[in-house]
């Protein structure tokens, strides 16, 4: 990194896809590499990553996780909240649990992370934190409701977190389109699906398969942890990362959620 000295760097969700892509390449670069999972487990021992294990899903233990690391470990110089799933349910079906959970591990569990690790980098005076988001935020995937809204809550968090800390930490809001990864295949899903609903499941698979590879992904990421400027930043697909924001920022919502429609088949 230019203006920090490598240091220690925590990735949540870092067993898999982006979080395990970018835990080795901060790895490679020198840096003491913390995955933090509920699996706790990459697919191989890697020099230079302590593979942790915390169910984000559990508020209590991810505060007490915070705490937890910073007395055994230090301050971490990189935050990335990195972690997240999907859940593809018709909003009446969408089950209670399932709702607490998207909430707890899209939302709250970044922004309790955020609650102990920034008041302890702002003290130090360093460290960045990058909170990874989704071009959901500019246009809804249907039938994922609390994906999108998680993703947009944790945008908006981002950004409000830029007018209280305007040197250390860094922030870093950064929305990825869609990358090659089990996404799809690991998301909570309705059983009975309308043919509206395998309709909008199948595009959604189609561009992921089409999409770029989380090595690519995560690599994005780390060229903008290396630069070390707080913002907003796009990426993904040269469509993701620069013409969808570009286009939809002009476009009416009406016009955006007609088009989403048309492209998901959910006319």
């Amino acid at each position: 990194m230019q203006s920090m000295k490598k240091g220690i760097a925590l990735v949540t969700g870092g067993s898999k896809g982006i979080g395990r892509a970018l835990c080795l390449r901060l790895a490679q670069t020198g840096y003491q590499v913390f995955s933090a999972s509920r699996s706790s487990k990459l697919d191989s021992e890697i020099d230079g990553i302590t593979q942790l294990s915390v169910d984000l899903s559990d508020g209590t233990a991810t505060q007490s996780f915070a705490r937890e690391f910073i007395e055994q470990y230090g301050t971490p110089d990189i935050l990335v909240n990195n972690a997240g799933y999907g859940a593809f349910f018709e909003w009446g079906e969408f089950p209670e649990d399932e709702i607490n959970r998207q909430i707890q591990v899209l939302f709250s569990s970044p922004i309790q992370l955020c609650r102990v690790f920034a008041p302890a980098m702002s003290k130090k005076g360093r460290g960045l934190i990058l909170n990874l988001s989704s071009l959901a935020t500019l246009y809804p995937l249907p039938y994922m409701p609390l994906y999108n809204a998680g993703k947009s809550a944790l945008s908006s968090f981002t950004e409000s977190m830029l007018l209280e800390y305007p040197n250390y930490p860094k922030f870093i809001d950064f929305r990825m389109g869609d990358v090659r990864t089990d996404f799809n295949h690991s998301a909570s899903k309705q059983e009975d699906h309308s043919d509206s609903m395998k309709k909008a499941w199948d595009q959604i698979e189609k561009q992921l398969q089409a999409s770029i590879p989380p090595e690519q992904a995560a690599n994005q990421v780390f060229k903008q942890i290396l630069k070390a400027k707080s913002g907003t930043y796009f990426g993904g697909s040269w469509f993701h990362s620069w013409f969808l924001p570009k286009v939809f920022r002009f476009l009416p919502k009406k016009i955006i959620i007609m088009l989403i429609k048309l492209w998901y088949g959910t006319i």
